[in-house]
């Protein structure tokens, strides 16, 4: 290995270290408690070496939530893999969705609050990382609805857009229901996997093609 390669894994390991410092600190607090300086400590480093590797904590938040949209990125594609049509990998998506949701429950909250921060929305080159695999997730539930619309597997009548957002975001209503909502079922003998496995099994049925008609399919 050469002086140069040394340097640069030497490099990213530190890099690596920063944000692992700064995840153990975001997945514990909220955002506002975390400050520059903080990370920097749980990292053992100066404040000054740390803006070397990160210009802000807005780009550190995008760092650690970078981690959870690739393994988001990776669950939707291994969960796709041998689907036989449009509608089984759309809905293969949200068994993943509900499935990051329980394995990295922090990383999914992460992904929301990013949305919600704005940080998406930031000049700095991770923000614009997390933005492209974020967009990767998305359209591959857009591309499953327009598969589904080709083949015959959903109604090919619905804007394919539309739908992919239907589809996102009642899945994530149900992830998030509110303890109220979440303390009815437990009283009514029901759990989470239950109330998914019904959304999921709702949404199929609203959206599954019975006539089978087979369209050329173009976004509408």
């Amino acid at each position: 290995m050469s002086t140069l390669q040394r340097k640069e894994k030497e490099k990213e390991q530190r890099r690596n270290a920063i944000v692992d410092a700064a995840q153990s600190l975001f997945f514990s607090k909220p955002y506002g408690e975390i400050t520059i300086e903080a990370i920097a400590e749980k990292a053992q480093l100066a404040k000054g070496t740390l803006y070397l590797y990160f210009s802000n904590k807005e780009e550190l938040y995008s760092a650690v939530a970078l981690r959870g949209g690739r393994i988001l990125n990776q669950m939707f594609k291994e969960k796709v893999k041998g689907k036989k049509n449009g509608l089984e990998k759309a809905f293969a998506t949200g068994e993943a969705y509900y499935e990051f949701y329980k394995q990295h429950t922090q990383y999914f909250r992460m992904g929301l609050e990013a949305e919600n921060l704005l940080v998406l929305d930031s000049d700095n080159a991770t923000a614009k990382e997390l933005m492209k695999v974020s967009n990767e997730n998305l359209e591959m539930v857009l591309n499953a609805v327009v598969e589904g619309e080709k083949d015959g597997s959903i109604i090919p009548t619905l804007n394919p857009i539309l739908t992919s957002i239907f589809l996102i975001q009642s899945t994530r209503a149900m992830i998030q229901l509110p303890p109220g909502f979440e303390m009815f079922l437990e009283q009514a003998g029901a759990d989470k996997d239950v109330t998914l496995r019904f959304t999921l099994n709702a949404l199929r049925l609203s959206l599954q093609n019975t006539r089978k008609e087979k369209v050329e399919g173009s976004l509408k």
